[in-house]
């Protein structure tokens, strides 16, 4: 796979209803343990959805979705990469578009959870320079990591 065919984009708001059945099948084919109603249902009451997207031609191959936490924290929701097109710096352009993003809209802070059999996606957080700030155990016995950075 090269880098070549790739393109990124931005969009702010709430995404249409056929940008997010592609988001949906890449989020269905990263997540084993998907929730679509849970996953639906968040990006329609959040405010100030961001989502940086990554196209190969034009088939959708990643995304990475925020949203305003509060007045100075942009939340880092969601992201994944079809594992075709892995460990091509992907993960890492997204990560970079929403910290822009988030900078030039006056946030002062990013957040974002993870969890420890993410690896590669704490990783990413911590070469990014996000500090780790808290861990917890959810209601359903899940070990939660939240990363935060200043802008």
């Amino acid at each position: 796979m090269e880098k070549s065919n790739l393109t990124y984009q931005l969009i702010e708001g709430r995404p249409s209803a056929k940008l997010l059945e592609e988001i949906l099948e890449v989020y269905i084919s990263v997540f084993e343990d998907y929730k679509l109603e849970f996953f639906k249902n968040r990006i329609h009451e959040k405010e100030d959805v961001v989502i940086a997207l990554c196209y190969d031609n034009t088939k959708l191959v990643a995304f990475k979705i925020g949203y305003r936490y509060n007045d100075t924290t942009l939340y880092s929701w969601v992201g994944g990469v079809l594992p075709s097109h892995r460990r091509l710096g992907i993960a890492q352009e997204l990560a970079s578009m929403q910290h822009t993003f988030a900078k030039e809209q006056g946030y002062k802070k990013l957040r974002t959870k993870s969890m420890n059999r993410f690896k590669p996606m704490m990783i990413l957080n911590l070469k990014n320079g996000f500090d780790i700030t808290k861990v917890y155990t959810n209601d359903i016995g899940q070990t939660k990591v939240i990363f935060e950075k200043d802008l």
